[in-house]
């Protein structure tokens, strides 16, 4: 059990420490955004670490494994709400622009 929390509050301040580098890469929006892409990262970077402790690698990787997850979290958050919100405001448009996909 101290296993697991070790692990859990090992995550979850590198998860905040991710979080903060990513209020300082843009320094320039609202306090919102920033919190909501602080809480992006934290999020995704803890759960990837978790995960990442059931692979059999050196625990600096599995940190470096946890933080990119992180980063990457919000520009895929930032990706699925621009095609939410595309959704909301014309679903049939977007549903034909979907099914008339052609593949490459």
């Amino acid at each position: 059990m101290d296993k697991i929390k070790t692990i859990i509050e090992n995550y979850s301040i590198w998860g905040i420490f991710i979080g903060l580098i990513t209020i300082l890469i843009k320094p320039f929006i609202s306090i919102r955004k920033s919190l909501r892409d602080m809480l992006i990262t934290f999020i995704v970077s803890m759960l990837a670490g978790l995960l990442a402790e059931c692979m059999d690698i050196p625990q600096p990787v599995k940190y470096g494994i946890s933080g990119v997850c992180g980063l990457f979290g919000v520009r895929l958050y930032m990706i699925l709400d621009t095609l939410l919100n595309e959704a909301e405001s014309n679903p049939i448009h977007f549903l034909k622009n979907i099914n008339n996909k052609e593949p490459h």
